[in-house]
């Protein structure tokens, strides 16, 4: 059995996984997710479900959140409900989500009233990396609380970066989604251009998978928009949250972001035209219209 009782608030796609991951290695895990399907999903598989945030943290040696924005941290770890009503001293709170460090620096603060550490371990990687131990760890807070909780970040994933002080895993994850989320701006216009140009759409992928040019995710992702595949691995609507979050940290360091103000507003676009909930590489969907073209592979 491993050891360390785990509290689980998120059981979405990511937190889904990583629950029922840390289940199947024998750590006992109660979780919460105010989505029925998440909860009976992780329940199936040896989750212990409960009806609040509050009541996963109850008795747990570590809580882990995975969840979608800085509105709903807030709410699990702060609210009336929240995981900061039955934490005790000792305990390690680790926030896995991609959100602001001041809305994480602000949950810490009041932790430590309580003798309760945190840590911030956002993660690189999808949904089946979640599923089977391969993410990779971007970790803020302080080395010895890192090292109390590794056993249990080790179960998801071999890579732990220690980066600094609370607050900076979740720098770093920023400007890494910066620059994902640009670059798959950067390759829909680009493979739009071509096609309207005159190469077949699969052709030029060919081509440019292996030019300089290219880019993790044009190599990842476009196969999936020439099979016309846009299941939402990373969708459109937490890249519009993240690259917001980076213009925002942007704004209060008094840094100018002219090339990520302006994939902002794609994303945005591409939000209006009702394609949020479809992966961030349906931005290309956006330039397909306004070329008159489309980028597929023949069928």
């Amino acid at each position: 059995m491993a050891s360390g009782r785990i509290g689980f608030i998120g059981l979405g796609a990511m937190g889904g996984n990583m629950a029922r991951r840390l289940a199947s290695l024998g750590f006992t895990v109660t979780g919460y997710d105010p989505s029925a399907t998440n909860a009976k999903r992780s329940g199936d598989a040896g989750v212990k479900i409960v009806e609040s945030p509050a009541a996963a943290a109850d008795g747990a040696d570590f809580v882990l959140s995975s969840v979608p924005d800085p509105a709903a941290i807030r709410k699990s770890y702060l609210g009336p409900d929240g995981v900061l009503t039955r934490v005790r001293e000792g305990m390690i709170l680790i926030d896995l989500s991609t959100i602001d460090p001041a809305t994480w620096r602000e949950v810490a603060a009041a932790a430590a009233k309580h003798g309760v550490e945190c840590l911030d371990a956002p993660v690189s990687g999808g949904p089946a990396d979640a599923g089977s131990g391969k993410l990779l760890f971007l970790i803020g807070g302080e080395a010895s609380v890192l090292e109390r909780a590794r056993p249990v970040i080790e179960a998801l994933g071999p890579t732990i970066n220690h980066v600094g002080p609370l607050g900076t895993g979740l720098i770093v994850k920023l400007v890494n989604n910066v620059m994902s989320v640009c670059n798959v701006v950067v390759a829909a216009e680009a493979m739009v251009l071509g096609v309207k140009a005159g190469i077949a759409p699969q052709a030029l992928y060919d081509m440019l998978k292996d030019s300089g040019g290219r880019s993790h995710h044009f190599n990842k992702r476009f196969p999936n928009v020439l099979a016309d595949d846009f299941a939402p691995y990373f969708s459109i609507n937490l890249s519009r949250k993240d690259i917001g979050l980076a213009l925002d940290m942007a704004a209060q360091l008094g840094v100018p972001m002219l090339a990520a103000g302006a994939v902002k507003q794609v994303y945005e676009a591409a939000r209006a035209a009702g394609l949020g909930g479809e992966d961030m590489a349906a931005v290309t969907k956006l330039y397909e219209a306004w070329a008159g073209v489309k980028v597929r592979a023949k069928q």
